[in-house]
């Protein structure tokens, strides 16, 4: 359910986000004012764009998605403090903690709605560990900082 919903955000962001494109090329006069000046087939292309977002929005969070290993030695008790510091200094608080895994979101709503709210980092506790689910962009950051981070300590 969680992909649908995903696909269904990027499909009406992408849709947003082309609109306003269109809207502000027009509004400079780059291009025409009507559907049938903007695009070659009119009317008719919309149904191929609308299809190609329709596309790449139920493609996109199979890629976008997922889970990394973040390996950090120690105990939780010992790392618990560190990494919850190292998600502040990235713009992250601490959302939920149910025993050794946490749960992070994004601080501001701007941040928030850029990320179409899908901004949660899940850390799971695993052997060695944690499992980083979340947006793949955001998780490999976090991990990368968080590994450098206790590589130091």
């Amino acid at each position: 359910m969680k992909y649908i919903v995903r696909a269904l955000k990027y499909f009406v962001y992408l849709g947003m986000l082309l609109a306003v494109i269109l809207f502000a090329l027009s509004l400079f006069g780059l291009v025409g004012g009507s559907i049938d000046e903007i695009f070659k087939d009119g009317t008719q292309s919309l149904w191929k764009i609308l299809g190609i977002l329709g596309i790449f929005s139920a493609i996109y969070p199979a890629f976008g998605y997922g889970t990394r290993r973040l390996m950090t030695p120690g105990a939780f008790e010992e790392i618990r403090d560190g990494i919850v510091s190292a998600m502040a200094e990235r713009g992250y608080e601490l959302d939920k903690e149910e025993g050794e895994n946490l749960s992070f979101r994004l601080r501001g709503g701007v941040q928030r709605f850029l990320h179409m709210f899908e901004d949660r980092l899940v850390f799971t506790r695993c052997m060695g560990g944690f499992d980083v689910e979340g947006r793949i962009r955001d998780s490999v950051r976090v991990i990368s900082g968080l590994e450098y981070r206790f590589k130091g300590e």
